[in-house]
C-alpha cells in the first residue's frame, strides 16, 4: 500500500500544533512511562508514547498491519509484524529509553500520525520519531503501519 505524498509531507513538517484528535482506540493501560509528556492526547497517542517511554516494542506493534515500514536513521525496510517486533526490540536494546515527549498528533481520515522526541537513557541522545497508524474500514482499532526514527540535530 502506498502513502499519498501529501500525507507524508504533513507528517514530516508536523502541521497542526495542538492535538486535534476526535476519536481513537481504547487505552491499552492508564500507566504512563517515566518522563512522558502526553497530557490531553488521545488513547492512540498515549499508546505510542507509553511504548516508546517503556521501550516496549510489543505494545507499539499491538495491533499492527501485516507489513510494517521501519526506518531507522535513514535505513528503510518493510517487515512482517512479527519481524518488526524483533527489529524494534533490538533498537530499544541498543538505545534504551529515557523519555518520550509527544510533539504533534494529527488524524486525517483513516490515518493517524504521532510525532515526538525520544531521548536515550544512557547517552542523552535525542531522536525524532514519526509514527503512522491506519484504521481499517469498519474497525475501531488503529494498526501501526510505519515507524521512522531519525537523529535529532544537536
Amino acid at each position: 500500500m502506498s502513502v499519498p505524498k501529501s500525507l507524508v509531507v504533513l507528517l514530516v513538517i508536523g502541521i497542526g500544533g495542538a492535538p486535534s484528535v476526535g476519536r481513537g482506540q481504547p487505552a491499552d493501560s492508564t500507566a504512563l512511562g517515566p518522563g512522558s509528556t502526553i497530557e490531553d492526547t488521545s488513547a492512540v497517542a498515549r499508546r505510542v508514547a507509553t511504548a516508546f517511554a517503556e521501550g516496549n516494542a510489543r505494545r507499539l506493534l499491538t495491533p499492527s498491519a501485516d507489513r510494517v515500514e521501519i526506518s531507522l536513521f535513514g535505513n528503510r525496510t518493510f517487515y512482517s509484524s512479527s519481524q518488526a517486533v524483533y527489529v524494534l526490540r533490538e533498537f530499544f536494546r541498543r538505545h534504551p529509553s529515557g523519555r518520550f515527549a509527544v510533539g504533534d498528533v494529527m488524524e486525517a481520515g483513516t490515518s493517524f500520525f504521532v510525532r515526538g522526541e525520544y531521548e536515550e537513557a544512557r547517552m542523552a541522545r535525542r531522536h525524532h520519531v514519526y509514527v503512522r497508524l491506519d484504521q481499517p474500514q469498519g474497525k475501531d482499532l488503529w494498526n501501526l503501519h510505519e515507524v521512522r526514527i531519525e537523529h535529532a540535530a544537536k
